[in-house]
Parts: structure tokens; sequence; C-alpha cells
């Protein structure tokens, strides 16, 4: 079987059809120009040898740059508020649309003798314009955009709820960008670095206008191409077909490797379990979420061990009170108490509380035991991680990656990693929503044997999730809390429409 596309217009194809000859013509004619007879002396020769050795030192070094400056700027601007950040996602943008001379005089206005910079830098004994260290800058002036608009893409099309599960699993920020946030970007990362690449390779006229055209010291492989055409036309046909070859392998490498997925962590050799016994004791929890954006303000307490399922409407602030708890929201009309300690000020990953949603937010390029270990610390990790896995009836599927989960493993999975970290207060969002009944019924019988000694907050829809875990039920509507109580008595009183549906249904 196969999908039957809606077609395009003859017009459309015609026009692509010229297009493709149009871009592929020049290519064509330059191949056509090639002697292959005398290529190997063309590229030997020192001049040739000489501009590709600098070309591609100057090319690593300007890669290695972009990566190093740009990764964290892409980071910030996709993850960042801040006055004027459109000026600067501007200012990355803008060698894109730059002419190369233009470009290249701007850099040799800040690093010239008569520079922004010049004087200053020729005042330490440092003299960059003219230089080999001139063209790396203007190789990473006009290259570092491709790796930046390619990382930030990545990062803003990621709804961050990989990171927050990291962070409410005790990650510190920095390693939830080391361990989660960049093999999820690997693909783009590899992309744009490769891109950064070739397009700093190709460089040409910042390079000339910023660096000049010196043997050894400024000419790269482009520049020497130009100089050639007027007195070794072949030559320089030559060194151009060296280019399209590395072009070639630039395109293979960018999306032969996003065909082939992300980036994915080995199993690894596989280890006994060590037995996991039960979750520690969960702490008493104290709340005043007050949210003025969103319309919130609640106050809940929740003794130690005990599970309180919170309900009511879409909109009605379940979900905000649950980040206000994990540290996700902050306001200052906000007050956490865990256990007796403050906790409001504490970012997430200091704060011993572990937010579950329905997605779970398996990490997609670690295994099931791997996932588990990455709530765990110390030696021992991968045995202890299978230990969870056992005690949840996961243990079978620990070399298997998320997505060859079904959602009901998946959400044991996701279940043992959340336990594994040991948290004094669990927060489960709607755990069992994206699940099929059948696979509902036993993650709930899972839940129901292994929360037994931990401190719940239970969002939820779902009147089984109520009979089966929890202790006491808060129903919320607009924000406000409008009743509360043991479970059979506040789906007995019906006080609004949205309980009363759930008692009689089972579900809303």
């Amino acid at each position: 079987m196969r999908h039957r596309a809606v077609g395009v217009p003859r017009s459309a194809l015609a026009i692509a059809a010229l297009a493709t000859v149009a871009m592929a013509l020049p290519v064509v004619a330059l191949v056509a120009r090639v002697e292959v007879t005398r290529l190997p002396e063309l590229l030997t020769s020192e001049s040739a040898l000489t501009a590709l050795r600098l070309s591609l030192l100057t090319t690593s070094v300007a890669t290695v740059v972009c990566v190093l400056v740009g990764v964290p700027l892409a980071l910030v601007l996709a993850r960042c508020s801040f006055p004027g950040k459109a000026f600067v996602r501007g200012l990355v943008l803008l060698p894109l649309v730059l002419p190369p001379v233009v470009a290249g005089v701007a850099v040799l206005s800040a690093i010239g003798r008569r520079g922004l910079l010049g004087a200053t830098l020729e005042a330490w004994g440092i003299e960059l314009a003219f230089s080999t260290a001139a063209v790396i800058i203007a190789q990473v002036f006009v290259a570092m955009p491709f790796l930046v608009l390619s990382v930030e893409g990545a990062l803003r099309a990621d709804d961050g709820g990989y990171d927050i599960a990291a962070a409410t699993l005790g990650a510190s920020p920095a390693q939830v960008f080391w361990r989660v946030t960049v093999p999820r970007i690997a693909p783009a990362l590899a992309a744009g670095t490769v891109l950064v690449f070739a397009r700093a390779l190709g460089e040409f006229g910042a390079t000339i206008t910023a660096a000049g055209s010196l043997p050894g010291v400024t000419r790269t492989l482009p520049l020497e191409i130009y100089l050639q055409r007027e007195t070794d036309p072949e030559g320089a046909v030559a060194l151009s077909a060296l280019l399209l070859v590395v072009a070639v392998v630039v395109i293979v490498l960018t999306y032969g490797r996003q065909r082939s997925g992300p980036w994915r962590r080995r199993p690894g050799p596989d280890v006994a379990a060590v037995e996991w016994d039960a979750p520690s004791p969960g702490s008493p929890l104290s709340v005043r979420a007050a949210v003025p954006e969103r319309g919130l303000d609640v106050e809940l307490d929740v003794a130690a061990g005990e599970t309180v399922a919170v309900v009511g409407p879409n909109g009605a602030g379940k979900s905000t009170l649950l980040s206000v708890i994990a540290g996700v929201v902050q306001a200052p009309g906000c007050a956490v108490t865990v256990d007796g300690r403050p906790v409001e000020e504490a970012p997430p990953h200091r704060r011993g509380v572990a937010l579950l949603t329905q997605r779970g937010h398996l990490f997609g390029h670690l295994t099931a035991s791997h996932n588990v270990a990455f709530a765990l610390r110390g030696s021992g990790r991968r045995a202890r991680a299978r230990g969870v896995l056992r005690r949840l009836g996961a243990e079978q599927w620990r070399s298997r990656y998320p997505d060859q989960l079904s959602g009901g493993q998946a959400a044991r999975v996701a279940v043992a990693r959340a336990l594994a970290a040991q948290p004094r207060v669990v927060l489960l969002d709607e755990p069992l929503a994206a699940l099929d009944v059948e696979s509902a019924v036993d993650v709930r019988a899972a839940l129901a044997e292994l929360l037994g000694p931990c401190t719940v907050v239970l969002v939820t829809h779902d009147a089984a999730d109520l009979a089966a875990l929890a202790d006491r039920v808060v129903v919320l509507e607009e924000g406000r809390v409008v009743d509360e109580g043991p479970v059979d008595a506040v789906l007995t009183r019906g006080r609004t429409t949205y309980v009363t549906h759930l008692g009689s249904s089972g579900s809303y």
C-alpha cells in the first residue's frame, strides 16, 4: 500500500525542471573542464598545497571558535528573555545579508591599525590585521550565524519538558545541558558545524579585504583560485573542483546524518540487578501558590505519605500548581515548604521534588536502564537501575530506547525513573492520560503498590485514579479551591458540574 499525493501543477514541474538545470549547468561545466590527466600535478603544486594547508588550519580553528561561542549564544537566545534580545538576534543575522566585502571592511574597521580595537591592541604588541588571525576572525564573523541559527532552531522547537524532567530528577543546569540538551540537539549541532566549516573554507571577500593575500600567511584556497584564474586557468579549475568535492561531502554529512536519526548512547554490557525495595518515605508539603497572571490563588497542605488528588476543569490551574511546587513557575506570592524547609527560592534540582507528566519525557538517546540510572547518584547506578525496573515489572525492557516502547511500557519506565530519584515529594500530572485502558490499569496498580510511603500530589481527570491512589481530593475552579475532603465525600456532594460528571461517568 502507498499513499497517493495530491500532486502539483504541471507548470510547477516545468519550472522546477528549469531551476534544476540552471543549478546543475555550472557544476557540470566545471567538472567537464577538469583535465583529469593533469589533476595530480595541478593539486600538488607548492602554491596549491600551501593554500590548502592554510585553509584547513584557519577553517578548523574558526569552526572550533564558532562552536565554543555560538552554542552558548544560541542557548541564551532560545531559552532566555532579556531586553535587547531582538537586537542581539539581528546582529547574529547581519553577516548573512552583508556583502562579503562589506563584512571584511567591518572586520578591518575593528582590528585594523586605525580600527576600533587596533590601536589598543598594537600598544600591547598585538597586530591582527593582514595576519592569519585576521583570516580566522573574518571566517568566524561570516560563518557563525549558520551554527547559531541551526542550534537555536532546534532548541526553540523543543518544549523544554525534557530539561524540566531532568532538573526535577536532581540534575544541575550544567548536567542538564551536557547530558540532555546536547544529545537532543546533536543532529542540528552537527549540521551547523559542517555548514560553518564549509562557509569558512569558501570565504573570499571578507578574507581578502580584512587580511589581504600574503602567500603562506593569508592566501587561502579561494584566494589562490582567484589569482590562478589569470595565470593558470587550468589550475584554478582543478582547485575549484577540489572545493566542489568538499561541498558534496558537506551535503552528505549534513543531510545523511539527519536521515540516520539522532545520536544514541549504546546500551553497554549487562549487569546484575541490585534489589530495590521501595521509594523513601515522603515529607510534608505546604504550598501557597499565587500567580495572578494565570488566575491562581491556592493554599495546599499535604501530610507526609499522603496522596492528594487535584481535580478540576481544564484551565483551573492544576498544572500551574504543580509547576509552582516543582520550581518551574516562580512568582512573588508563592511559598513552598518541604519538610518544614522553605524552598521557593531553590532551583528545581535542589527541591527534592520529582515531576512526572503524561508524556513521561524519557530521554530518547538513553535506554530504559540508562534513563532510570540518570536519576541515581553514586556508584553501581546501572545495577540499581535494573533493580528499580524489576520492581516496576519493566526489567525486560531495560535495553530498549523510548521509541521502542509501547505507551504502557514507557509509563512504567518513567515511573521507575521518578521514584528512583528518592524524591521527598512526587508530582504526577495526568500520568495515565495518554495510555489505553489496559495499560492504564496495569500502571495504576503499580503506582498504588509503590506510592504508599510517598508524599504525592496527583492531577487527574479519571475517577479510577481517585479510587485507587488518592487519600484526599481537592477541587479547583478558576484558580480557587471550591471543595476538598475524602474522595467519596467530595464525589457524593458534587458541588460543581465538573465533580458531578466525574462521579457519574468516571472521567471528564
